[in-house]
């Protein structure tokens, strides 16, 4: 385990890309070295907003770094993961961690060859509410995940499926440890070039079904998650965040403080338990920072590895493939 601080620099200035320059600023753990864009008007812009170095070029950050945050569009992920790997840099890449299987499998490889760590940003992960829904729900049946957002141009470069549902796909591979048997997909072109709204219906070797659904063409923003299993039902909010819990059998799920209801069933009358679970809330993407630097100091796999990231995208380009043939 090293004392040092671990030298970081950002490449990529843009919507995101801002996010982390502001967190790595401020982040007492990390020797924060500045940031790179070939966009030298947002450079110069969000370095003097957050008082960081503005590098000149990639070459400048691979000298001086140890590792460094990926924040750009994903057809630039692999290039730029490729050259920091090969000096023997750690990268975080946001996600999707590429555009191919086969550039996933490359970096997988290099960062292997090199002793290099790779952590890709499914920061849905790192969200409070997920770890309490894993604990609340260890068997579910089936499972929904809507995710919503209004339209806007940023993002479009890539299809729905590769900009939101990846995220929900990263979860349900994380929630359902068994082999996918079958995966169904529709989804349509609205406001833009690639597909805007996405469903896709995936049915595990266990048993359990997932349907997801993804739009950016939505009027709100809405992140839920609903998981369906004996006796039991949850709603989790993920923007708020919160799961409510429904259940006919206590089974140490609830506390003392949960509701009741009795209710008719056919079975007879039974108790209805109802409580609402509100984590400790927590900023998701400096968690995913400070999960990034542990990884870097310890020399160890991240959360969310490369191989995490290889597994949602490989479900995500085989949905965004069925879209396709289905158009």
């Amino acid at each position: 385990m090293s004392n040092k601080k671990p030298k970081i620099g950002v490449v990529g200035t843009g919507h995101l890309g801002k996010h982390h320059i502001k967190h790595l600023s401020s982040h007492k753990s990390v020797d924060f070295i500045g940031a790179f864009d070939t966009n030298s008007k947002s450079l110069n812009n969000i370095c003097k907003e957050f008082s960081v170095k503005a590098l000149k070029n990639m070459d400048e950050l691979i000298s001086v770094c140890d590792a460094a945050h990926i924040v750009t569009p994903t057809n630039t992920h692999f290039d730029i993961a490729k050259k920091f790997l090969e000096n023997r840099k750690d990268v975080l890449i946001e996600k999707p961690m590429t555009n191919t299987v086969e550039e996933a499998l490359s970096l997988i490889q290099l960062a292997e060859k090199n002793n290099c760590i790779i952590q890709v940003g499914h920061i849905e992960r790192f969200n409070p509410v997920i770890n309490e829904l894993k604990s609340l729900v260890e068997e579910p049946h089936y499972i929904e995940i809507e995710r919503l957002a209004p339209f806007q141009a940023r993002g479009t470069e890539v299809p729905v499926v590769l900009d939101l549902m990846v995220h929900d796909i990263d979860l349900i591979l994380e929630m359902v440890n068994s082999p996918i048997q079958n995966i169904s997909a529709s989804g349509a072109k609205m406001m833009s070039e690639t597909i805007d709204l996405a469903h896709a219906h995936i049915k595990f070797e266990n048993g359990v079904v997932a349907n997801l659904k993804s739009s950016r063409i939505a009027q709100n923003y809405i992140r839920k998650i609903r998981t369906y299993q004996k006796n039991l039902y949850s709603i989790t909010d993920l923007m708020i965040p919160q799961t409510e819990l429904y259940g006919l059998e206590n089974n140490n799920k609830f506390s003392s403080d949960a509701k009741t209801q009795l209710i008719k069933t056919q079975s007879g009358e039974k108790t209805l338990y109802y409580e609402k679970f509100i984590p400790r809330n927590n900023d998701a993407l400096l968690e995913e920072i400070n999960d990034f630097v542990r990884s870097i100091n310890l020399r160890s796999s991240p959360i969310v590895d490369g191989q995490a990231g290889l597994n949602a995208l490989k479900i995500a380009l085989e949905i965004e493939n069925k879209i396709f043939l289905n158009e």
